[in-house]
């Protein structure tokens, strides 16, 4: 199957914007990650009093 000049260039810019979407998406979701991380380091700081274990499991399984 062939196909014109055109419709490659058409793909090829759909593809770019496709890319450019999904590499922002990526972005954001490394920044959220890390803001989440900060907070959950927040948070087992402010429970001198709670079981380490339980913690490290805690965010041992929001890894996975």
């Amino acid at each position: 199957m062939r196909f014109s000049s055109n419709d490659l260039e058409a793909r090829v810019d759909d593809l770019e914007a496709q890319v450019a979407a999904l590499t922002a998406r990526v972005q954001e979701g490394a920044v959220l990650h890390q803001r989440f991380a900060e907070l959950l380091d927040i948070v087992t700081e402010l429970l001198p009093g709670a079981d380490a274990a339980k913690l490290q499991q805690y965010v041992d399984e929001l890894g996975s």
